[in-house]
């Protein structure tokens, strides 16, 4: 199975692709009744096409298709940010009509057009809004062994969105439960009777000889049948790093992605980052006004050493948003708010993200890349890889100015937090793409707009204490189970 297939952003293209479908069908349906000819809808192409790009790059920084709009409690606050995205849809639509008058979309056309495309998306949001409530995947979990039976019960407290856990299979039937749905052998009238969706399982299973044939002919006869970390990344869009292992790490590489990281992403750094250079260096001359004006006894830029990829340090560059003496006990954990080293000024450059805005020199340079795992202090680097097993392995990449880990979790000061990181950034260097890249830019914009990610929205977490060990090359690492509420 190819684990690309369930990654965020091939989720996020079919829903929106179908969005793309219904807006298409109800212009086309509005130009039939207005004219009763098609062919007039070809002068209307190219306002359509923005608005209709408008409106899936709106939808998408609204949040509309991400996995926190599952199962929400309201649709109506998720309609509203759906009709807000389609009147800017319109207004662009308006625009290019204004530019270009030969392609102007006259009123009743734009009338038909709202009247036959607005119901429609919300009715198909309506749809995605509730899929998961309404008809949830259902998912039994092989469990028998100690270690398993922990994972069972911990996969059952987080109740991951969308997903209905109906019971454990167990594989010589020695621990009954009224969870039990019975054996592996009889999966196929199990998957039957439950109706169930998927069957997850850890990945020693496939090590096991009493287990695994019964696995591979599910697998081969077409029923889905996923490792537990396959299973979480689907579901959680991180990676629990108790689970890890070195084997995961050698299947997650896909030669395909060797000409993205050479090339193409290179060639979209140095495109992208002198555009933006120019596109905002209003912002960026107001933070370099806010340093000079509340603490003129600096310098204006903060240099401060980092680690790049596959280990190499570089000087990284921001606007100084903290006193001069900041570090003067060493290198300090930084926190979103209530960080006494932040001058007046600094917490509204930090909150906004304009202090990163400098970074596009690193951009250009080549020490790091728009998209990546965030670069750490040297010294914070040497701590974490001896507290966090594969820490290490966020640097086989370039690092970002944004990432899917910073447009998911908020500001951290803690192991915890930079462990509940590197399980993103894990996922990212998994999943990294053009689409996916893309895509956690426009992330990235929605969490500047709204001021940077709370803390108080952080949610229950599937994870394991890590006993902070050294495994030697190849080896596992060593845990100690239990279930981490969110902070």
């Amino acid at each position: 199975m190819n684990s690309l297939s369930h990654a965020h952003w091939f989720s996020v293209v079919r829903r929106a692709g179908r969005d793309a479908v219904l807006i298409a069908m109800g212009y086309t349906l509005a130009v039939l009744l207005r004219f009763e000819d098609l062919t007039v809808g070809a002068n209307f192409i190219l306002p359509v096409s923005a608005g209709l790009l408008s409106f899936l790059v709106g939808s998408y920084i609204f949040g509309l298709f991400s996995l926190e709009a599952r199962g929400k409690n309201r649709f109506f606050a998720h309609a509203i940010l759906l009709t807000t995205a389609f009147v800017i849809a319109l207004l662009v639509m308006t625009l290019v009509g204004y530019v270009d008058f030969t392609s102007r979309i006259g009123r009743g056309v734009m009338a038909l057009g709202v009247t036959f495309t607005l119901p429609l998306l919300l009715l198909h949001h309506w749809m995605m809004f509730n899929k998961y409530r309404l008809a949830p995947r259902r998912i039994a979990i092989l469990a028998e062994s100690p270690a398993e039976l922990e994972e069972y019960e911990r996969i059952k407290a987080l109740q991951p969105r969308g997903v209905e856990i109906v019971g454990r299979i167990g594989v010589t039937n020695t621990i009954q439960g009224d969870d039990l749905l019975g054996r592996i052998r009889h999966a196929r009238l199990l998957i039957s009777r439950h109706r169930i969706d998927v069957i997850a399982y850890s990945e020693s299973r496939m090590k096991d000889s009493t287990t695994r044939p019964h696995l591979r002919q599910l697998r081969y006869s077409g029923i889905p049948c996923l490792p537990l970390i396959s299973f979480c990344e689907q579901c959680l869009e991180y990676v629990p790093l108790h689970l890890v292992t070195g084997e995961w790490f050698i299947l997650s590489e896909t030669s395909e992605r060797g000409l993205y990281f050479r090339k193409l992403k290179r060639a979209f750094d140095i495109v992208t980052s002198l555009g933006l250079l120019l596109l905002l260096s209003p912002p960026l001359l107001f933070g370099i006004a806010l340093v000079k004006f509340f603490s003129p006894e600096g310098p204006v830029l903060f240099r401060q050493e980092r680690v790049g990829r596959f280990g190499k340090k570089f000087l990284i560059y921001k606007l100084r948003s903290m006193r001069t003496d900041a570090e003067k006990d060493g290198p300090q954990w930084s926190s979103a708010s209530g960080d006494s080293r932040v001058f007046p000024g600094g917490s509204l450059l930090r909150r906004f993200r304009i202090d990163e805005i400098p970074q596009l020199i690193n951009i250009l340079r080549g020490d790091m890349s728009f998209v990546g795992p965030r670069p750490e202090q040297p010294a914070f680097v040497e701590k974490l890889a001896k507290e966090l097993p594969y820490y290490e392995e966020r640097h086989m990449i370039p690092p970002g100015l944004t990432g899917w880990a910073q447009v998911c979790y908020p500001y951290g000061s803690t192991v915890e937090d930079a462990r509940c990181k590197l399980e993103y950034d894990l996922y990212y260097l998994k999943h990294a793409g053009v689409i996916f890249d893309l895509l956690i830019l426009l992330d990235t914009v929605r969490v500047v707009l709204v001021g940077g990610l709370k803390k108080g929205a952080r949610r229950q977490r599937y994870t394991a204490e890590i006993t902070p060990t050294q495994p030697r090359s190849g080896d596992p690492p060593t845990v100690s189970i239990g279930v981490t509420k969110a902070a």
